[in-house]
């Protein structure tokens, strides 16, 4: 069987799309009629043997009917509607490019799979009605594209690849589950859906995918692979993260290179950042990382340490920071190398730019408190790590290679006021150039944001004969902490009760592993007193009653819904009863959950004692 056959073969004869991508069949009738195509097999579910169709071929003489009008004769060709909507076509003419715009037969065979996956799970109740694939990662939708209308997935560069034509990106289906639908958002107290049972749908998604981006390694074949040493220090299987490294670094003033590699002490994900070709010309540089290391802070990236190696061929120095997988830079998120023009948006939304000043502001508090300073306020090394979280990155660089034993760390953190002031115009007007041309960025800052966010830029640009602290800055902007304080509280109540519907699982799984145990043991099946007899029998029943059900016509049920509510009341142990019946339909007893949950205390007891 073949997918449905292309409207231009039955009437013209042919299709000038075939070869530009058309998914629909052009084959001959004969190869249509045995479900071949090119040699490669398709099936249509609609298509049944004995369907009598009266079979066209692409040979016959042309059919002109007398009655249609002359302009129904000259109607443009058929242009599949699937087939625009992915290239975003405006002409037909368009359709005329060599290059492929669809992906072909394996991206029909993977959609397919998906269904067909989907399909068993919607028999369970457990249905996942998300569009496909393709459609879902060339939607206007607000996860996988941005206001600007670049491609999400843009923004993390640096740990997963992009999207192209001849490469589809076709994420993994972490969850096979809706979320609620309208018509069951208004149930009983007593009643709750399935999805009540599982995590929320957008995080899982999103700790799935951090969870693939840590786990990915390079191909050892890779070209990239042949360049890298395969151990430096303690740290191997290293990843090369930035496509383009800095090989004339404008912050650092050394060439850099990042990558994500996997510690042999611990097994988890760190990443390594290179300066190439620096030598180290006394100890004591190397041991100002420690009282980095010895900061702890939410809103800066840990430093685990740092140490010199040649295992690249040259003098290198390597710094190692915790590793936050797909996450971006505020540079890469919002900020654009034209200058303000006019009229222009604001480049962060004001909910946001208070979240991130706030935020900035206590890593700077931390940092001076303990005699510190960032010296790194550059929009390119702050990391956007999840919804509206920033941290600083790249700390305890400069205080090693400008080492200077500490003796102008005032003026460094002089420094990083004025640093954070520029960073707030170049975010709030949404081009780095912004901050060359302050009056014009003030007056557009005036326009677009609150009065509030002005004096705060003011405050932290002034030049003044005394010195300036981060307490005055926390002092002006403390209604911004406060409401920060408590959306960040409301959002921990919020993964606590998704935790908690997870605690719930794990409590139903466990259950589930100790009735697994008990049934129908190999070792037992000759000791009477454990096989068929007492304890054991009655959960042998039960879990026919509660996976083995059938209806009136003897087809299996297959009901989740079902499973969560006997599971539930066995760990409950509630007093309601019910009647088991052996598969020989000769005996019943009539048994409550409380019994059960008693015969399954004490058989997995017996089982733990014989250990």
């Amino acid at each position: 069987m073949g997918p449905p056959r292309c409207r231009n073969i039955a009437t013209y004869g042919y299709c000038k799309y075939e070869r530009s991508g058309c998914e629909f069949s052009h084959a001959p009738d004969d190869a249509q009629a045995t479900g071949s195509t090119s040699g490669t097999q398709y099936f249509n579910p609609q298509d049944t043997p004995d369907r009598n169709r009266q079979k066209l071929r692409y040979d016959s003489p042309e059919f002109k009917p007398s009655n249609i009008s002359h302009g129904v004769l000259n109607a443009p060709s058929f242009v599949p509607s699937n087939l625009a909507s992915h290239v975003g076509f405006n002409s037909f003419e368009a359709f005329d490019s060599p290059e492929p715009a669809y992906a072909g037969y394996e991206q029909r065979h993977n959609q397919y799979e998906h269904d067909q996956m989907a399909s068993g799970f919607a028999s369970m109740g457990v249905s996942n009605s998300n569009p496909p694939v393709h459609e879902r990662m060339t939607s206007g939708s607000s996860f996988f594209q941005n206001l600007d209308g670049m491609d999400s997935f843009s923004s993390y560069q640096d740990t997963a690849p992009l999207q192209t034509a001849s490469n589809p990106l076709l994420p993994l289906q972490y969850h096979l589950y809706n979320p609620p639908l309208p018509h069951v958002s208004n149930m009983g107290p007593q009643q709750k859906p399935i999805h009540y049972f599982f995590m929320d749908e957008n995080l899982r998604e999103t700790l799935q995918r951090r969870s693939e981006a840590a786990q990915q390694l390079l191909d050892p074949n890779a070209p990239e692979a042949a360049n890298l040493p395969t151990e430096v220090h303690v740290y191997h299987s290293l990843s090369p993260m930035d496509d383009k490294p800095e090989r004339h670094s404008k912050v650092f003033g050394f060439p850099t290179c990042i990558y994500k590699a996997i510690s042999a002490l611990d097994g988890k994900p760190y990443v390594l950042r290179r300066i190439e070709g620096f030598r180290l010309l006394t100890d004591a540089a190397i041991s100002s990382v420690e009282p980095w290391r010895r900061l702890k802070h939410s809103s800066i990236v840990s430093v685990r340490e740092a140490f010199t190696t040649k295992a690249f061929g040259d003098n290198s120095l390597i710094f190692v920071y915790d590793y936050h997988p797909l996450s971006t830079t505020l540079s890469a998120k919002y900020l654009s190398a034209t200058p303000l023009r006019a009229n222009a948006k604001p480049g962060v939304p004001e909910r946001s730019l208070w979240s991130y000043i706030v935020q900035i502001s206590s890593a700077i508090k931390a940092l001076h408190s303990a005699g510190l300073a960032a010296r790194i306020l550059e929009p390119s090394k702050i990391l956007v790590t999840g919804k509206n979280r920033v941290r600083l990155n790249c700390c305890g660089i400069f205080d090693t290679i400008n080492f200077d034993g500490g003796k102008s760390m005032l003026q460094f953190q002089q420094d990083d006021l004025v640093n954070f002031g520029r960073l707030i115009v170049a975010l709030a007007c949404g081009a780095l150039a912004s901050v060359h041309n302050l009056p014009k960025s003030l007056e557009h800052i005036s326009r677009s944001y609150s009065p509030d966010l002005k004096n705060v830029i003011l405050l932290l640009l002034s030049k003044r004969n005394s010195y300036k602290s981060i307490d005055e800055v926390l002092t002006m902007i403390m209604p911004r902490v406060v409401h920060e304080m408590s959306t960040a509280h409301g959002q921990s109540d919020i993964l606590e009760s998704e935790l908690t519907r997870e605690t719930e699982n794990g409590r139903v799984v466990r259950l589930l592993c100790k009735l697994g145990f008990i049934n129908e043991r190999p070792e037992f099946d000759l000791d009477p007193s454990w096989s068929e007899t007492g304890d054991r029998y009655l959960l042998k029943l039960f879990r026919d009653y509660v996976f083995h059900q059938v209806d009136e016509l003897g087809n299996p049920v297959v009901d989740v819904g079902h499973v969560l509510q006997c599971l539930n009341k066995l760990d409950a142990g509630v007093d309601e009863k019910i009647m088991l019946m052996s598969r020989d339909e000769q005996s019943c007893l009539i048994v409550s959950y409380k019994d059960l949950k008693q015969c399954v205390d004490t058989s997995f007891g017996h089982l733990s004692r014989t250990l």
